[in-house]
């Protein structure tokens, strides 16, 4: 009778289990979800930064950060599915960094802030 009460708890252990794993993949959905958000614009032009030769950089691609144009983490706390984009600056430089989002050479700027689409859209609006 023993072996019997054993398999017995060893299913519903597994059952337990299993419905803990429905649980967790219900939790991952909500934090990680399957279609990212659109990037907002988090302003209608550029932010001029010297970049270190060597140093890795975290660009925000979601445009919700507080730290433009770098990430903060917003992108995971408002659940966008988006990440930032990990770049190494190859030297010591003063660039324009991209904070419309809409630039086609991320990080970096490429004027599309200049369009009539951006410059119309409100800021922390998707495009």
């Amino acid at each position: 009778m023993r072996g019997v009460e054993a398999s017995l708890r060893a299913v519903a252990v597994r059952g337990a289990w299993l419905c803990q794993r429905r649980d967790i993949s219900s939790w991952l959905a909500r934090w990680f979800p399957k279609t990212p958000a659109k990037p907002v614009v988090a302003l209608k032009k550029p932010i001029k930064v010297e970049l270190v030769a060597g140093k890795t950089y975290r660009w925000c691609v979601c445009g919700r950060s507080k730290k433009q144009p770098f990430c903060d983490g917003s992108h995971f706390f408002q659940r966008t599915g988006l990440s930032p984009l990990k770049f190494k600056a190859q030297e010591t430089r003063t660039v324009a960094l991209c904070t419309c989002k809409a630039t086609q050479k991320p990080p970096y700027c490429d004027g599309t802030h200049n369009s009539e689409q951006v410059q119309k859209a409100e800021v922390g609006s998707a495009l």
